[in-house]
């Protein structure tokens, strides 16, 4: 018995459907969602960066000079001097060498951006109660 060409096309459409389709194999990888850190460094409403050298994590503390070992999809690490309000006046001129962290991308208008950071620092132990380590990042 043999069936109609519209009911063959649509059995083929089926199949292909259910298996994963018939078309070509992708030839690349999947695009990415850019990810992005909200930077209050220098701008009171922020601005999208990736990789930014000087980092504004919270209004108690700030990263500078980093490089970045690490940026994105899901996680970006890099290295620099932290300093901030509460270790004042001994780090306005020495800041502590340190490494942060972002993570916890969200979705925001097409774009990802890291919402969470952690620090690790090599400083004092009198400064380590008062420091902002860690927190929540701002999003636009």
């Amino acid at each position: 018995m043999r069936l109609p060409v519209t009911v063959t096309v649509f059995c083929v459409t089926v199949l292909c459907a259910a298996v994963g389709g018939c078309g070509p194999a992708p030839t690349g990888p999947a695009a990415e969602t850019p990810v992005y850190v909200l930077n209050l460094q220098n701008s009171e409403r922020g601005r999208a960066e990736q990789r930014p050298a000087n980092l504004v994590l919270s209004e108690f503390s700030t990263m500078s000079g980093v490089t970045w070992r690490t940026w994105g999809p899901t996680r970006a690490t890099g290295a620099g001097r932290l300093s901030g309000t509460w270790c004042l006046p001994e780090c306005a001129d020495a800041p502590y060498a340190a490494t942060v962290t972002l993570s916890s991308v969200i979705p925001v208008k097409g774009k990802g951006y890291f919402s969470r950071y952690a620090i690790t620092a090599d400083m004092p132990v009198l400064h380590r109660p008062e420091a902002d380590l860690s927190g929540v990042l701002p999003t636009p």
